[in-house]
């Protein structure tokens, strides 16, 4: 950015900030949005702030807390007031733009506008974080989620009627979907355990805010690295088609392996996965049917629809779910991901699904005989519905990853080797072309699980906690983050895309016990991490480094949402090198954060640990994590012409 741009934006922000001070001044609108904040029958302590939307004409459409969206009818015209009042403040000298946020005293108010939506959050100290940068990424994921269900054609429904009313498309789900990503942020570790208890898909040991902050994805571990490679094979070779576009292995929000396309380009975002994985790890239905549902991926195409077709594996033991996407929505689609499902259970060694629905029906005491898995006669219409309109552009999707998928047309990405037979030779269960099971023989014979599945198993295991505590005890700390990034195979190493970003640590847990503690870590964590970046942590700064990013979002000529959502691309992208930056307050703790060439790491450390000492017991950590990458991380992303 040219240095006469950035001092413009500098002064035009200080001016709004100024501006800022004349809106909080206003104390009689402000003291009524916090009296409409504290109407919920959320205890204080552990709601987090609350997240508004609403449209151009002022009109709510979701409020996180506070009962029903009509209530805030005259709470949303103030805060459409006060924009209106920035955006008047417009002269010959400076023009303000769109307001970014606004404190009063404890209350924080943060603002992102779209074309046609308004999102809004509002934090009082007590409830939800206190820096903008943290509120700016929940308000970017909340407007992610909206695209995620409805596609960015909601923007062009407001611009040609501003009071539609879009809870009518929203519907329950979609209101479900948001909460559930919201409180992500919020996650109260200590509840995570009666969570697991009642839902085996729910991802036992959770990071909750860590993956936001790292901009990665949690991997389940530990995994021997040829056991997750032989399985990735597995999914090439019996879902690889002309329209498959990703295929995923999950258990709750955790990620097993992933397969996708081999141009960079047309590869996952880290914030389309985390939609994903939240969207499907939540789903009460997973364990007993099968879903075939329309998606929208923000970052990768948000103008329309693909379709995701996801089945619980094994939903006694381990909650295995597959999620495999396409851009055709056809009955047929169905049909082929439906066998692809059932062929890689059988290759894991997993009895058929119908088998152990029969089983868990036997067990339940409820009488009740209806079928729960998805007939194909139930989505038949389906191919005749309103999503046949994207053929089009699904068409276009297609013929863009099909052209960048092929060997010869990766301009600059070396080819990528095959699996050798040593990788291969620990499951006799996987072969490279898998050998359909006769129908007579499944059901005579007791199926007994391959060794990924036992692996798995013993992977689930409350292990974790001691493997953590090793970590721990390495470092003398008492909570750490760990992101690792590692090139998807066949990408170039010269470029900062292809990449797949993963993280690791422990949950937080004593003598964090209260949400309110753990929010302060993590907001301690992002002020590193923006320091690690930028070089300060201060509200100028990100601003500034927010503006250099929007502009500049992807090259496609497919619909994105980067230039709306800046924060996370800014997470997303790879650190300087070597960088250290630490954090003491109030003579308790001590916060590091460290980064390199494909990592970072951000650690609590006891205050009466010096900064040197601290920053050396960190570096002997990442050490130790680098070289326990293969196990803890799927350190050999695959792409379908691997």
């Amino acid at each position: 950015m040219p240095a006469g741009a950035s001092k413009s934006k500098k002064s035009k922000r200080q001016a709004a900030r100024g501006r800022g001070r004349e809106l909080s001044s206003n104390s009689k609108a402000l003291s009524k949005i916090s009296d409409y904040t504290a109407e919920t029958t959320t205890p204080p302590k552990d709601r987090g702030p609350n997240v508004i939307i609403l449209s151009s004409a002022g009109k709510p459409i979701f409020v996180r807390h506070g009962g029903d969206e009509d209530n805030w009818s005259s709470a949303c015209g103030l805060l459409q007031g006060l924009r209106a009042n920035v955006l008047s403040f417009d002269d010959v000298d400076s023009s303000l733009g769109e307001i970014q946020s606004i404190r009063a005293g404890n209350t924080l108010i943060v603002f992102l506008n779209t074309k046609a939506l308004m999102l809004v959050a509002i934090s009082d100290g007590e409830n939800g974080s206190q820096s903008e940068g943290w509120l700016r990424l929940q308000l970017e994921y909340t407007y992610a989620q909206v695209i995620f269900t409805l596609t960015d054609q909601i923007q062009s429904i407001f611009e040609q009627s501003p009071s539609y009313d879009l809870r009518t498309m929203m519907g329950p789900n979609v209101d479900a979907s948001l909460r559930n990503l919201l409180d992500q942020f919020d996650h109260h570790d200590s509840d995570e355990g009666k969570q697991c208890e009642t839902d085996i898909s729910a991802s036992s040991y959770s990071q909750g805010a860590a993956t936001f902050l790292t901009a990665g994805v949690e991997c389940v571990f530990p995994l021997n690295p040829e056991l997750r490679d032989s399985t990735s094979q597995l999914l090439i070779d019996t879902c690889r088609g002309d329209n498959t576009l990703f295929a995923l292995l999950v258990v709750g929000t955790r990620l097993v392996t992933i397969v996708q396309p081999s141009n960079p380009t047309s590869q996952l975002h880290t914030s389309d996965l985390h939609l994903i994985m939240t969207f499907v790890g939540r789903q009460p239905g997973l364990l007993t049917n099968e879903l075939w549902f329309p998606v929208c991926l923000p970052r990768f195409d948000s103008s329309g629809f693909l379709y995701a077709y996801t089945s619980c594996l094994d939903p006694v033991h381990t909650g295995l779910s597959i999620v495999l996407i396409s851009g055709n929505n056809s009955t047929e689609q169905f049909k082929v991901f439906h066998s692809a499902a059932d062929e890689v259970r059988s290759n894991l060694g997993l009895p058929p699904i119908g088998s152990v629905r029969s089983s868990m029906s036997s067990k339940s005491s409820t009488g009740d005989d209806k079928e729960t898995a998805t007939n194909w006669s139930d989505i038949q219409d389906d191919s005749d519905s309103d999503y046949d309109d994207d053929n089009d552009r699904r068409d276009s999707i297609l013929s863009r990853i099909s052209a960048s998928g092929k060997r010869t047309s990766g301009q600059g990405i070396a080819p990528r080797p095959l699996l050798g037979e040593r990788q291969l030779s620990m499951t006799n269960y996987l072969t490279h072309n898998p050998r359909p099971r006769p129908k007579a023989a499944e059901q005579k014979e007791t199926t007994q699980d391959g060794p990924f599945v036992t692996a798995l198993k013993i992977a689930l295991l409350p292990q974790q906690e001691d493997i953590m505590s090793q970590y721990l005890e390495l470092a003398s700390a008492v909570h750490f983050t760990f992101r690792c990034d590692i090139y998807v195979q066949g990408s170039s190493e010269t470029s900062t895309e292809g990449m797949l970003t993963q993280c690791f640590g422990p949950p937080l847990s004593f003598p964090f016990t209260d949400i309110q503690s753990q929010r302060k870590v993590w907001d301690v964590y992002q002020r590193l991490s923006l320091r690690l970046r930028l070089g300060s942590s201060s509200v100028e700064t990100c601003y500034d480094a927010l503006d250099m990013f929007q502009g500049h979002g992807s090259s496609n000529n497919l619909g994105d949402i980067t230039n709306d959502c800046p924060m996370q691309a800014l997470l997303e992208s790879p650190p300087n090198v070597h960088g250290v930056t630490y954090l003491q307050e109030d003579n308790e703790w001590l916060y590091v954060g460290l980064n390199g060439k494909f990592f970072e790491l951000y650690a609590t450390l006891p205050a009466t640990v010096k900064p040197r000492e601290g920053t050396a017991y960190c570096a002997r950590l990442v050490r130790k994590l680098m070289g326990d990458e293969r196990i803890l991380f799927l350190s050999n992303p695959l792409t379908w012409n691997s």
